[in-house]
């Protein structure tokens, strides 16, 4: 199963929407107590916003699962969030949203990191999903007597070895954990 477009670009676009506060901050007018550039901070706020709780709303309401796998190890990628922060340090050097040239390489900048992260199925380390309390670990499973290898996105305390889990697929090689130690 490939995640499809819509859903990946609001799921970059939440990991980067702590960056529109950041714009809105630079661009905000502290004399005037003014947005200097309204025509476009007002959509990327709104953009980051809605992204933000489209991707909530998406994880909280998943239910659907299969039957429990077991954890055979279990290693923690979240620790990669460090690589979103490059667009965000961008943003402290060069960002000056009344400059065009300035803003046009800045989207085809994040253009490119979107393409990246989604060749790369890294588009699920987003720290927007750590703030919520979603964590991705790189587990070794066995689903019907057969060992695998995905990613997990796991809300609440890390996996352990031996743990039973149901999940649910949602791009190729990533599941969401939806419960633990299930009774069946």
């Amino acid at each position: 199963m490939k995640l499809k477009i819509f859903s990946s670009i609001f799921i970059f676009l939440s990991a980067y929407s702590p960056l529109a506060v950041i714009f809105l901050i630079q661009d905000f007018d502290w004399k005037t107590k003014s947005v200097l550039h309204p025509e476009i901070m007002y959509p990327i706020l709104v953009i980051a916003i809605i992204s933000v709780i489209l991707i909530w709303v998406a994880v909280k309401s998943i239910k659907v699962s299969t039957p429990p796998v077991k954890v055979l190890s279990v290693s923690n990628k979240s620790g990669e969030l460090i690589n979103y922060s490059i667009p965000y340090m961008i943003s402290f050097f060069v960002m000056d949203l009344s400059k065009t040239k300035l803003l046009i390489s800045f989207v085809f900048f994040m253009v490119l990191i979107y393409v990246l992260t989604l060749k790369t199925h890294n588009i699920f380390i987003n720290p927007i999903l750590a703030v919520i309390g979603y964590n991705i670990y790189d587990v070794k499973y066995q689903k019907d007597g057969i060992e695998h290898q995905s990613f997990f996105l796991v809300k609440s305390d890390r996996l352990k070895k031996a743990e039973r889990c149901r999940i649910v697929e949602l791009s190729e090689h990533l599941f969401l954990v939806t419960e633990r130690n299930p009774q069946v």
